[in-house]
C-alpha cells in the first residue's frame, strides 16, 4: 500500500507537471529538532538509551490546476524524551491526493478536518506535542447552494506509524442563512449539524458492548459589528473505553461564546461544561493516543518561564467552567494613556468538577484551576516600552498530574521591557517572581535577549528555584533567520512538567544538553 501510494504521487507529479506547458506549484517544508543528552542528576535528568533524539518531517506538496498531491516523510531517530512518537524508523506518514473544483472538492488518502469548534471531532497536527491523529481514506466536500456546505468523511485514523483497528464515518452540514438572498439583516447566522460514527470490532465476552459508537453536535453563530455569540451541544452514545475505567454512560458537553468591541474596550466569556467526553478511535488507548475530538484548556495562554509553571490541562471525564477577558485601550493624550497611549487587560478563568456526572450544569464542591492575571502594556519613549504582568493560581495537583499531592496556591509578578537601541536592534529583559507555599516553593527568572532584525537573536535565562531544591535551569542559545530558513542552537536545562501549546499538553521529563533546530521552505513556482 505505502508503495502505491508512492507511485500514485511520483506518476501524478509527472504526468501534471511535465505533461503540461506550465508545471505548477511546488511547495514544500523541511523540519528537524534534535537534543543531544547529557546526564544531570541535579534535576534528575536520566539518560536515554541512546544519548540523541532527533524528530525530522519533510512535507512536499505539488499543485497544478485544479489538482493537488502531497507526502510527508517522518524521522524519529529515534524521537526525543517525552515525545509520543518511540518509533526508530523513517516511514511516509502522510499521502493525499486532492481534486478542487467550483463547488466541490475530493481528497484521497491522508487529510485533516474539523467540524465545528472540535468538540466532536478534529484530527489535526502539532508536532511539539506530538500530535498527528490524521484521517487516512476519503474526504468529500461539496456546496450544492451558496449557503450550504456539506462535508462527508470516511476513513481510519492515524496511530503513530500505523492506524487504528476502526472505521469513522462522519458527515457535517452547515448552513449560513445571511446568503439567502430573500434575508438581508446585518447579523450574521450560521447554524451546523455534525453526526460522528466510530465503528471497532468487539469480541469480547460482555453482552450489548457498543462496538460503534455514535456521536452528535449541533451548533449556531451569531455575529454583528460589534457583537458575536456562538454555542454548541454535543451528545456521545454509550462509550466505555480504558482512559475512562470503561464508565458507560453517555457523554455530553456545552460550549459557549460570546465576544463584544465597541470603541477601545473589548470583552470575551467563554464557558464549557462536559462529562465522559474522551472520544477515541480505539477503545484500549490511554494518554493522547487516537484523540477523535478536540478539547483544549480553555485559559490564558501565557509566555513566561514562571506563569507556564502550573497550567491546566482540561479534564475530559468531568469539568465545568470557563473564563472571561477584558481589554482597555486608554488612547493617546488620556490621563491612563498618557503620551504614547496604554493597554489593559484582564483574565479570569475558573474551572471545577461537577457535582452529578449526569448534570453538566451541577457545579461540585471541588475545585481544579484558577487563574486571575492583569497585564498592562506601556510605551514609556520612543525607544523603550514595558509589560507589568500579575497572577494568581490555584492548581489541584490530584486532579491535573494525578499524583496525591497538596493543592498549589502561587502569586506571580513579571516585568518584560523592551529598549530600541538602534534600527532594527532590540535589548530585551524580564524578571519574574513566583511566591508559593506548597510545591518547590518560590521560583525566580531572569532573561535577556539581544535582537538584530530580521536575521540574528542571542539570549540567555534562568530559571532558580530557591529556597527548597536550590537548582537553576539556565539555558543560553540563538538563532539565525534568512528567506525562509531559520537555524536555532542552545544549551541548557529543561524543567520537568507540563508543556502546553494551544492548550494541549503533554509531560516532558527533565532534560539537560545540546537542542538543534532547522527549519526551511521549498517554493519553485512557474
Amino acid at each position: 500500500m505505502k508503495k502505491f501510494y508512492l507511485l500514485l504521487f511520483t506518476t501524478s507529479v509527472c504526468v501534471l507537471g511535465f505533461g503540461q506547458k506550465t508545471t505548477g506549484n511546488f511547495n514544500g517544508s523541511f523540519e528537524t529538532y534534535n537534543q543531544i543528552y547529557r546526564k544531570d542528576l541535579k534535576i534528575g535528568a536520566v539518560l536515554p538509551p541512546d544519548r540523541v533524539g532527533s524528530n525530522n518531517y519533510l512535507k512536499l506538496d505539488y499543485n497544478y490546476s485544479q489538482f493537488t498531491v502531497g507526502v510527508q516523510l517522518e524521522a524519529y531517530l529515534p524521537s526525543t524524551q517525552g515525545y509520543p512518537f518511540i518509533a526508530n524508523d523513517n516511514k511516509i506518514a502522510n499521502k493525499y491526493f486532492k481534486y478542487t473544483a467550483t463547488n466541490f472538492s475530493l481528497q484521497v488518502g491522508d487529510f485533516y478536518e474539523q467540524f465545528g469548534s472540535g468538540l466532536v471531532f478534529r484530527s489535526w497536527e502539532n508536532r511539539q506535542i506530538g500530535i498527528n491523529n490524521s484521517i487516512e481514506g476519503a474526504n468529500f466536500q461539496i456546496t450544492p447552494l451558496p449557503f450550504i456546505k456539506l462535508k462527508t468523511i470516511y476513513g481510519r485514523q492515524r496511530n503513530n506509524f500505523n492506524y487504528n483497528n476502526s472505521n469513522i464515518r462522519a458527515i457535517d452540514a452547515e448552513i449560513d442563512f445571511s446568503k439567502i438572498n430573500a434575508i438581508n439583516s446585518p447579523t450574521k447566522v450560521v447554524a451546523g449539524f455534525s453526526y460522528v460514527s466510530r465503528y471497532e470490532p468487539y469480541t469480547g465476552p460482555i453482552q450489548n458492548f457498543p462496538a460503534t459508537v455514535k456521536a452528535t453536535s449541533t451548533r449556531l453563530d451569531l455575529s454583528g459589528a460589534n457583537t458575536s455569540f456562538s454555542v454548541e451541544y454535543v451528545h456521545k452514545k454509550r462509550d466505555p473505553h480504558a482512559a475512562n475505567n470503561f464508565v458507560g454512560t453517555p457523554g455530553k458537553a456545552l460550549l459557549s461564546n460570546f465576544t463584544f468591541t465597541q470603541n477601545n474596550f473589548g470583552a470575551t466569556a467563554t464557558f464549557r461544561a462536559m462529562s465522559n467526553m474522551d472520544f477515541r478511535s480505539e477503545r484500549e488507548a490511554t494518554g493522547s493516543a487516537s484523540l477523535m475530538n478536540y478539547i483544549p484548556a480553555l485559559t490564558k495562554q501565557h509566555d513566561y518561564l514562571t506563569t507556564n509553571i502550573y497550567v491546566y490541562n482540561a479534564q475530559r471525564q468531568a469539568e465545568v467552567g470557563g473564563q472571561t477577558d477584558w481589554f482597555l485601550y486608554a488612547p493617546k493624550g488620556s490621563s491612563l494613556g498618557g503620551k504614547y497611549g496604554s493597554n489593559f487587560s484582564m483574565n479570569f478563568s475558573h474551572y471545577r468538577g461537577l457535582k452529578n456526572a449526569s448534570n453538566i450544569f451541577s457545579v461540585g464542591n471541588k475545585e481544579y484551576f484558577h487563574d486571575f492575571n492583569l497585564e498592562w502594556k506601556k510605551k514609556l519613549t520612543e525607544n523603550l516600552s514595558f509589560i507589568l504582568v500579575y497572577q494568581n493560581v490555584f492548581y489541584n495537583r490530584l486532579v491535573i498530574e494525578g499524583e496525591p499531592l497538596p493543592d498549589v496556591k502561587a502569586n506571580t509578578i513579571v516585568l518584560n521591557s523592551i529598549y530600541k537601541y538602534a534600527k532594527k536592534k532590540t535589548f530585551r529583559f524580564e524578571l519574574q517572581h513566583l511566591a508559593t507555599q506548597q510545591d518547590k516553593g518560590n521560583w525566580v527568572a531572569l532573561l535577556t535577549e539581544f535582537s538584530f532584525a530580521p536575521k540574528f537573536t542571542f539570549y540567555w535565562n534562568d530559571l532558580y528555584n530557591y529556597g527548597t531544591t536550590n537548582t537553576h535551569y539556565q539555558t543560553v542559545g540563538g538563532s539565525y533567520s534568512k528567506s525562509g530558513t531559520r537555524l536555532g542552537l542552545s544549551y541548557g536545562r529543561q524543567r520537568a512538567g507540563l508543556f502546553c501549546v494551544g492548550g494541549v499538553c503533554r509531560y516532558v521529563p527533565a532534560s539537560s544538553g545540546f537542542t538543534v533546530m532547522l527549519n526551511t521552505t521549498l517554493h519553485n513556482k512557474q
